[in-house]
């Protein structure tokens, strides 16, 4: 299967945002080798290592969104830099990799799939659920794209060879180049797809293990498109009410249903040997912390997705790391008070402040403790992580752990490190707990049930299943609190646990704001959705101490020498070669036209269109 792929697919030479490079017209392609080669091949070449196919996109995830969204803090301290400042004249432009994975790989691939290798099999009718498939997965990578840079060439992409287009114009997600609404288009194109996937004829081709989503299963494509349908319609409820509402409604009406439990959420299941060698990965997940606003809104309710999501910090004994166990011994002999003067050492998670102005705090002062002492009058220091970090494991494998180096990040699982063959990643893209909390969003909207439930249970629906599918997730990553009885850690999730969880008081209600609060928990795996979310709703609020009210999660106020800063809100549309510079001027000209994108396009504090104030 891998040589097949690599001969059809490999072979093409990339299209860029311009259109597309002379060698693509030197493909031109055999018919009679296209007519021969499985397309099911193709579309696993299509969608290798969905949105996450290099350490680029871990480092610039968590130098990014997993900021902005308070997930994680740099170890040294807040980042100023990771924010607008509006005294500045540069801003970050955050990375997403839907642009540059469409233009490279995703909806280049997909589109020749659907395009030209199945139109060319000679038994291309039994293809025709393939085609469906791999075109509401572009769809949908399509409105990733435009999601977070507003435009792109889209309707006039790769057509060099069928129609001699070397310079695309570029659409806007609110308008195309035909002056029809683009948005409008993503969702009668997945609508239509779907509708062609449940009138499908028996005799077509399984994906199967082709397929690193579904397995091949339709039923639960039909429902994933369904999903996306209203997940796309929710980011307008401000831009275009009307049809988000009727979109909501058609979507529901579907007798092919919704992703309804956590066996159907959306998952990209990576190969094994994807990101075996974590030699320079571990570094990246070294430097971060865990951020206060999550730290303290897990601890506040005793949520038992803390011990999953976060380590302990490098204080108190029981880490499976003599070093720290000898710094309890110096710190009784040299510290007598330690107790009181480091409560760390009791209190095992401890967030880091997300606030650059409060990097003089004892919540963001360097993540280490290196304090003094005497040994026979020797002068000696001893050095004590006091920040929490996340749980890297769902990240890179053993958490980026190498050999036998020990770094701080380590020390909660030193001597749990398995065999990488028996970890294999993944790329979460839709769950059925961020569905649970949608449909609780739409329904405590509406005032009356959706999809069958009121708010209220789609709300505690959606805890459930987060916490379930996360004891799942930590198991299948071999997290030692979800599933290694030996750690001293050891944890898991059980439905006591969630039972009790869900008998709060404070979860005996709903609101919005309780809502994204979970909602933003459940995304840990998701920030780039987290960050979208937060766009749309202005959710989790921000707050100078960011302590949990009401069930409620508070991000952390962020501020340099007391001016605000702000997070981005859309990313820069990537410049393309001279070539087509004069259609990339035409959007953001047409970009301009609207007061809130910004002055120009590196306004990253500035909005596109669906992002209404």
């Amino acid at each position: 299967m891998r040589k097949c792929k690599y001969i059809i697919i490999g072979v093409l030479s990339l299209l860029t945002m311009t259109g597309c490079l002379d060698k693509y017209q030197d493909l031109n392609t055999d018919p009679e080798l296209l007519g021969t080669t499985d397309p099911r091949n193709a579309f696993t070449g299509a969608t290798e290592n969905w949105n996450n196919n290099s350490r680029a996109h871990l480092m610039n995830k968590y130098s990014g969104v997993m900021q902005y969204m308070q997930y994680i803090v740099y170890y040294g301290g807040a980042q100023e830099g990771a924010y607008v400042n509006m005294s500045k004249e540069n801003k970050p432009s955050p990375f997403t990799p839907y642009y540059s994975d469409y233009f490279g790989q995703i909806g280049l691939k997909l589109r020749y799939l659907v395009n030209t290798v199945i139109p060319l099999n000679t038994e291309k009718e039994r293809y025709q659920n393939l085609a469906a498939i791999s075109n509401i997965l572009e769809t949908y990578q399509a409105w990733l794209m435009f999601d977070v840079n507003g435009a792109a060439p889209y309707h006039e992409a790769f057509k060099l060879v069928t129609d001699g287009i070397r310079k695309p114009r570029y659409d806007l997600f609110q308008k195309d180049i035909e002056g029809k609404e683009l948005y409008k288009i993503f969702d009668e194109k997945i609508k239509e797809n779907v509708a062609l996937l449940q009138k499908a004829t028996q005799d077509q081709y399984s994906l199967g293990n082709n397929d690193y989503f579904f397995k091949g299963d339709v039923a639960k494509w039909i429902k994933f498109g369904n999903t996306v349908r209203i997940k796309m319609a929710q980011r307008l409820e401000k831009a275009d009410n009307a049809f988000y509402q009727s979109v909501v409604s058609d979507a529901l009406a579907n007798s092919g249903g919704l992703i309804s439990n956590n066996n159907e959420s959306c998952i990209y299941n990576h190969p094994n040997e994807y990101n075996n060698n974590t030699d320079d990965t571990h570094i990246l997940t070294y430097q971060y912390c865990a951020s206060r606003s999550l730290v303290n809104f897990l601890t506040e309710y005793n949520d038992p997705r803390l011990p999953l999501l976060v380590r302990r910090n490098g204080f108190g004994t029981g880490n499976n790391n003599t070093l720290n166990d000898d710094a309890e011994a110096l710190l009784k002999t040299h510290y007598p008070d330690y107790q009181t003067k480091f409560p760390q050492w009791s209190v095992r998670y401890v967030g880091m402040s997300a606030n650059p102005d409060s990097s003089s705090s004892a919540w963001s002062t360097d993540s280490y403790y290196t304090l003094s002492y005497k040994d026979n009058g020797v002068d000696k220091t001893m050095t004590i992580r006091h920040n929490s970090q996340i749980e890297s494991r769902y990240y890179v494998k053993n958490g980026g752990n190498v050999g036998t180096q020990i770094t701080a990040r380590d020390k909660e699982d030193a001597t749990y490190s398995v065999s990488q063959d028996q970890i294999s990643l993944f790329t979460p893209l839709i769950t059925y707990p961020e569905v649970c909390f949608m449909m609780a969003e739409i329904s405590l909207k509406a005032g009356s049930a959706k999809g069958g439930k009121d708010a209220l249970t789609w709300f505690k629906d959606g805890i459930r299943a987060s916490m379930e599918q996360y004891q799942k997730w930590g198991e299948k990553m071999k997290v030692p609190s979800a599933m290694n009885n030996n750690s001293d850690n050891y944890d898991p999730i059980t439905t006591a646990d969630i039972n009790t969880y869900l008998a709060r008081p404070e979860f005996q209600s709903v609101s919005l704001e309780k809502i994204i609060t979970q909602q933003w928990v459940n995304l840990f795996m998701r920030p780039e959705e987290a960050w979208a979310t937060w766009k749309r709703t202005g959710l989790p609020a921000f707050k100078n101490q960011p302590k949990p009210e009401g069930g409620v999660a508070f991000l952390e106020t962020i501020t340099s020498a007391a001016a605000k800063l702000y997070i981005p809100r859309r990313a820069a549309l990537p410049t393309p070669n001279t070539e087509n510079i004069d259609n990339y001027n035409a959007a953001i000209t047409a970009f301009k036209t609207d007061a809130n994108y910004g002055a120009s396009v590196n306004n990253t504090e500035g909005r596109i269109w669906w992002d209404k104030p």
